[in-house]
């Protein structure tokens, strides 16, 4: 790869065009994308702060006043629900100095104060006093509130906000994702809870990397291969089986970048396999028939929304003793700079189930994906290997590859939509989050 494809500062400002990021007609990406600091302070701008970002779940701050502190792009922000019982968010900066306004992770309060000179606000976001109210204009004060996110909206439970007045409406940015969606976090009528506060653990990797792994099904089949034989060993099922699965099951992906896939359970193991059985009524009368449907053979679901939120759906057994427990993991990959990515990891699993299934699946979740467990440490490893050797001078020079599956045609009777292939193994769906990501980082406003 030539001169073209570096990013070049001129004048002090960056290139608009980035066509040798990502070759959309020869498949291919520079690694450069994965490692360079130009590029990665660009999509700070024209990504994260433009697309809709997780900010958590509705389960997290049930009761007014309830608040949590997350990261949206590279500024900090605050979650609350106000005591009219409506969830706001807002940069986490005073207006008078900015200094980070609240500095603990989650709890309840009637008002923030800034640490610096007491400047103090609502659950509103309007400021109360600055605690020297007599030297200012009270007028100007009115205009001195909290800066409030562009827009807030929820799916399925999930809170999601942006920076940008000019994004499309949460459900239209899903846009036909939801379909799926809705059958992995919205099958009852309450819908997923949080069964965990979360997890959180810094590894050295780009964001990409991470997100792309988890619609990349070539990998699950080679890399978990020691724990998925484990977990074939306590069951009707052989290693084989879930292979010949893997093969079977399709993947589909969507404009603005998202992806996902529906893995099918083995022949042997019983429709609902993991999940509580008292709620199979529940999911009958809240889902469609070809949804319901699929939930019924469901064994696991991997998919990214665009830009930076994962998620997997997997139907675990850790002991030949233990019943298989089903549990939805949530993924934000939060990015630190070019080669450091902070990992949120959430647990959830249908409100409407017992405690008893919410402890099994909590119990699943730690041993098998969470920062520790058994097939956690296998991507980490990965992640981190593939930045090492990818950072260098000479590395950096070369491409990642997306044509596995180039000619493989799209299924055109599946009863969801999207871009459906009759396999997992394509990158299609890898390759499609890559293209979309330049779209956007092609765009100046």
């Amino acid at each position: 790869m030539g001169d073209a494809s570096r990013v070049q500062r001129v004048h002090g400002a960056l290139p608009i065009a980035t066509n040798e990021w990502v070759n959309e007609a020869a498949g291919w990406a520079s690694r450069r994308i994965f490692v360079d600091s130009d590029i990665y302070e660009l999509e700070i701008e024209r990504v994260f702060n433009r697309s809709w970002l997780l900010l958590g779940h509705e389960s997290e701050i049930p009761r007014p006043g309830d608040y949590i502190t997350r990261p949206m792009g590279d500024d900090l922000a605050i979650v609350v629900r106000g005591e009219d019982g409506v969830i706001r968010a807002f940069l986490n900066s005073c207006r008078h100095r900015g200094t980070q306004l609240c500095r603990a992770d989650g709890g309840n309060t009637k008002h923030f104060t800034c640490p610096y000179h007491t400047w103090t606000y609502d659950t509103h976001g309007r400021l109360i006093s600055t605690s020297f109210d007599q030297f200012y204009d009270r007028q100007d004060l009115a205009q001195l509130g909290l800066i409030p996110v562009a827009q807030l909206d929820t799916y399925g439970g999930l809170l999601f906000a942006t920076w940008n007045p000019l994004a499309p409406p949460l459900k239209t940015y899903l846009g036909d994702l939801t379909w799926y969606l809705e059958m992995l976090f919205h099958r009852t009528p309450g819908g997923l809870e949080l069964i965990n506060p979360p997890q959180r653990c810094i590894v050295e990797t780009n964001w990409k990397i991470t997100a792309l792994n988890f619609m990349d099904s070539q990998h699950a089949v080679r890399v978990h291969r020691g724990p998925m034989e484990i977990g074939a060993s306590s069951g009707p099922i052989t290693y084989a089986d879930l292979t010949r699965a893997f093969a079977n099951s399709p993947q589909m992906y969507f404009p603005g970048g998202h992806g996902c896939i529906l893995i099918q359970l083995p022949e042997g193991l019983p429709d609902f396999c993991g999940l509580p059985p008292e709620l199979i009524p529940l999911y009958r009368e809240t889902l469609n028939a070809h949804q319901y449907q699929f939930l019924s053979r469901l064994f696991a679901s991997v998919g990214t929304i665009f830009p930076n939120l994962s998620w997997v759906h997997p139907v675990l057994v850790v002991a030949p003793d233990r019943p298989p427990f089903a549990f939805m993991s949530l993924r934000l990959w939060q990015p630190l700079g070019p080669q450091k990515v902070e990992v949120w990891n959430w647990y959830l699993i249908d409100r409407e189930a017992s405690e008893e299934w919410k402890e099994g699946a909590r119990r699943n979740a730690v041993r098998t994906l969470s920062m520790s467990g058994l097939l956690e440490a296998d991507d980490v490893e990965v992640w981190a290997a593939l930045t090492r050797a990818t950072r260098g001078s000479i590395a950096r020079r070369y491409t990642a590859d997306f044509r596995a599956g180039a000619t493989t045609a799209p299924v055109t009777d599946f009863p969801g939509p999207g871009t459906v292939y009759p396999t997992l193994y394509p990158e299609g769906e890898q390759f499609n989050f890559l293209c979309h990501w330049q779209q956007c980082m092609k765009q100046e406003s």
